[in-house]
């Protein structure tokens, strides 16, 4: 007996149904990626800070609630026209020597929202490893960058700091202080303001 194979359309379906369902998940994939971008696309790439700093008065925190951000010093910085442009805020962090806290400093916008700079005054971190927070690679990424910060590595909503490798503690500490900058300015001296993207 000569059985001859016939056409099934219900043969065809399981192969159909795995097709739309792997355009699908592709374009919930894709769709979630480009939210989430939209989204976060002022954390994403650093912006061009639009003034310069000429000159300084220090703030007298004694009143603030400085403890709390761990913050040491404070100052209200100017344009040449005698503009408030920023806050230099000094504090302290503690890396991975627990013992000699990190000094640094921190340059936050008027309006509380975006990090102009950072500078590491004095740190004992490890040798090799932790010390290259005070390197312009690292310090450098800050610049322009909205606020807060965060490690590369973290889920959390904010611009992406790249951790120094084999550093992580460190390089934690320094993202820490400069979040407390902004909190510290932002609780005393600048309401932050939500900007609409």
């Amino acid at each position: 007996m000569n059985k001859k194979a016939h056409f099934n359309p219900k043969s065809l379906t399981w192969l159909i149904s795995l097709a739309v369902m792997i355009v699908l998940c592709a374009g919930v994939i894709f769709g979630s990626k480009a939210l989430y971008d939209f989204a976060n696309k002022k954390y994403l790439e650093p912006v061009e800070i639009s003034f310069t700093i000429d000159s300084t008065k220090d703030l007298d925190i004694s009143g603030t609630n400085a403890s709390n951000y761990s913050v040491t010093a404070a100052k209200e910085a100017y344009d040449a026209s005698g503009k408030l442009v920023a806050y230099v805020v000094e504090g302290t962090t503690v890396g991975y020597n627990q013992e000699s806290p990190i000094e640094m400093s921190t340059i936050i916008s008027a309006d509380g929202t975006l990090v102009c700079g950072i500078d590491i005054i004095k740190q004992e971190e490890t040798e090799y490893l932790g010390v290259r927070i005070a390197a312009d690679p690292f310090k450098n990424q800050f610049e322009g960058r909205y606020l807060p910060v965060v490690a590369s590595t973290s889920s959390d909503k904010g611009s992406k700091i790249d951790v120094i490798a084999k550093s992580t503690i460190s390089s934690q500490a320094v993202i820490d202080a400069v979040n407390n900058a902004q909190g510290f300015v932002v609780d005393n001296y600048a309401p932050a303001q939500d900007s609409a993207e």
